[in-house]
């Protein structure tokens, strides 16, 4: 019985990740849904020029000699690339002929579940396989309700639509090769579609695991609200103020911490002669959105700690008699509220004090902090050229 070897190459960050759930039941499902005269096998292998391509023909070189190198039959690239076709998004690619393939995972929006990636590596694999072994039964089968620009009715197309509920899914297949592929897979979204990829980019950027690497922040932030509880200027504050109000300083401190993160740190992509501003802006975009989450997450467990703090150690009688009324543990929540919002303006001036490059690592995804340097290193390059373009290569 012969064995078919599939390769399946994500990037660096998430894609891989995700493929490290994958692997192992990848081959059993195959074993189940392609019941043919062969034995199935997978193999990962992590590459980080299909993480650093900015375009879909680089990610289709490279797999064509991953799948020459490693001897393996077919190829699936799993990248974070964010890729557009006549103002679509791409969710994936394949090469009939060289038997290679690729998926976007930004174009699985906020929520890239290995459920879905999973189904739709299964259809790009059967996309691959029956195109390649050619039998007559098997690509009447395969073409049945999908044929060029129409919506697939198949056995197999189905369960690829049926893990994108919410999105319409089409089906191009190209009589000449576009950007390097022969067939193209791009989704409708019944809501805004450039949201769905900004989500799905700001997820590749993991915003939930940026705050640990800030250990100036979260100790100059704790230390300085701390301090703050000294002086019951604070305490009469919080019941005044009213929840306009605390709304107000919790928002102007969240926007405040991410703004100066972002200029402190050079992480705002300027115009270049290297990038569209389409993508320059999507990516500014999920900087932005990637840093608020965690600016977000950041204020929320710094809130709680200071809750906790507040409730322990400031005296009830004291508060009562600074305040003018019986304490209430809705005035311990207004004054942790309030020493949240300040003690977030101290976190920003910490934020400042972080390694740069520290600070991109751990903001964006591996695709963009390989954009990142690619820009300033050609920057760099363009102001010794006195000005002149450099190839974009």
């Amino acid at each position: 019985m012969k064995q078919v070897t599939i390769g399946i190459v994500p990037a660096p960050g998430l894609p891989a990740t995700i493929c490290d759930k994958l692997s192992e039941k990848l081959e059993k499902i195959l074993r189940k849904e392609i019941p043919e005269e062969a034995t199935w096998k997978v193999e990962v292998e992590i590459d980080q020029l299909t993480g650093a391509a900015e375009k879909v023909k680089e990610i289709m070189d490279q797999a064509i000699q991953l799948k020459e190198t490693n001897n393996w039959d077919y190829v699936i690239s799993l990248t974070d690339l964010p890729i557009f076709y006549d103002k679509f998004i791409v969710l994936a690619d394949a090469d009939i002929d060289e038997h290679i393939a690729q998926v976007s995972l930004p174009a699985f929006g906020g929520f890239p579940t290995p459920s879905k990636v999973q189904k739709t590596i299964l259809h790009m694999v059967k996309e691959l396989y029956y195109r390649h072994v050619n039998t007559q039964n098997n690509v009447q089968l395969l073409n049945k309700g999908i044929g060029i620009k129409e919506k697939g009715t198949n056995r197999f197309f189905v369960k690829l639509v049926e893990a994108f509920r919410f999105s319409s899914i089409q089906r191009n297949e190209f009589r000449q090769k576009c950007d390097g592929v022969s067939v193209r897979f791009v989704i409708h979204p019944k809501w805004n579609g450039r949201l769905k990829i900004l989500s799905g980019m700001t997820v590749a950027n993991r915003p939930w695991g940026i705050m640990p690497s800030y250990k100036k922040v979260i100790g100059l932030a704790f230390a300085t609200g701390s301090y703050m509880l000294i002086f019951n200027t604070l305490w009469r504050l919080s019941a005044l103020y009213g929840l306009p109000r605390f709304i107000g300083l919790m928002l102007l401190a969240i926007i405040g911490m991410v703004v100066w993160i972002v200029f402190a740190h050079n992480l705002w992509e300027k115009r270049s002669h290297y990038s569209s501003s389409r993508l320059r802006l999507l990516y500014n975009t999920a900087t932005i959105t990637t840093l608020g989450i965690s600016v977000l997450i950041f204020y929320v467990s710094m809130f709680i700690l200071f809750l906790f703090a507040v409730t322990v150690f400031v005296p009830a009688d004291i508060f009562k008699e600074v305040i003018e009324h019986d304490i209430t543990f809705v005035d311990y929540f207004k004054l942790a509220w309030l020493v949240t919002s300040a003690a977030t303006v101290a976190g920003a001036i910490g934020a400042g004090l972080e390694n740069p490059e520290a600070v991109r690592k751990s903001t964006y995804g591996y695709r963009q902090y390989t954009r990142s340097k690619k820009m300033q290193e050609r920057e760099k390059i363009r102001r010794k050229t006195g000005g002149r373009q450099t190839s974009s290569r």
